[in-house]
């Protein structure tokens, strides 16, 4: 029993410490106009502590590749 156990903790913890993952593109273009707002960004909370960054062209809107491209940065 005490394998298993350690054997959840550890899975539970490598899960736990795990980069956090972005929400779809789709279900945060809320109002379905292909970008992603800095109100929209707000309900995820890490782009939004990306989105200044992400925001290459600092128009206050993410495009589909600006979104890809903080999505998956390391």
């Amino acid at each position: 029993m005490t394998g298993s156990f350690l054997a959840g903790s550890a899975a539970l913890l490598v899960t736990a410490c795990a980069e956090p993952s972005v929400a779809p593109f789709a279900e945060l273009d809320v109002d379905g106009n292909g970008r992603i707002s800095r109100n929209e960004a707000m309900r995820d909370v890490v782009l939004a502590g990306l989105f200044a960054e992400a925001d290459e062209n600092d128009d206050g809107e993410l495009t589909p590749f600006e979104y890809l491209q903080a999505a998956h940065r390391p």
